[in-house]
């Protein structure tokens, strides 16, 4: 009797186990797996005056096949600095441009979203295997921001769809996979 207790107990743990390991991937620490890509951003530094500017690191892993679409929403206070950004992979550096770049004064937000093949994340001559590489991009305070956030979104690309016209701004479908504080003090 004690045996078939043992045996149900063990099976039933070991069930509960592997219900519970599903999907998902991704690793531990700081990081949120939205099925498109894991990531996690940060600011340096996160308060700054208007006119000086901030470093928006964003470390990206797990990329799915199609590529991804990495949307970012910061305070209108806030712009792009252009040609900022780039993909650290290892030690290949690439230069990133935004498709899109729009301030939705209604929500006093602006959007800027990338698109990223996986194949951009592959070191030279391997295959990908889940590698982090880091996008980072700068932001230049115009006008004061006060308990503003930057927000991640990566969603997968899709690869019917030309990239002109994936993102709406009216339709963003924009939900935070990991966020960061910013403040930019007015003069």
């Amino acid at each position: 009797m004690k045996i078939s207790r043992s045996i149900i107990l063990a099976a039933t743990i070991f069930a509960l186990n592997v219900v519970g390991c599903g999907g998902g991937g991704g690793g531990g620490g700081d990081t949120s797996y939205s099925g498109a890509a894991n990531v996690s951003i940060r600011a340096t530094p996160s308060k700054i005056d208007t006119g000086s500017r901030t470093q928006v690191s964003i470390d990206i892993s797990d990329v799915v096949e199609s590529g991804i679409a990495i949307k970012i929403r910061y305070p209108i206070g806030l712009k792009y600095v252009p040609s900022s950004a780039f993909l650290n992979v290892g030690e290949k550096e690439l230069d990133l441009t935004p498709t899109i770049n729009v301030d939705v004064s209604k929500d006093d937000e602006t959007y800027l979203v990338f698109y990223v093949t996986q194949s951009q994340f592959k070191r030279s001559g391997q295959d990908y295997d889940g590698e982090q590489a880091t996008m980072t991009l700068q932001l230049e305070g115009r006008e004061a921001v006060q308990n503003g956030e930057i927000e991640v979104d990566p969603d997968v690309d899709d690869p019917a769809e030309d990239n002109a016209v994936e993102f709406n701004v009216d339709t963003p479908e924009f939900e935070a996979e990991d966020s960061t504080p910013i403040e930019v003090v007015g003069d």
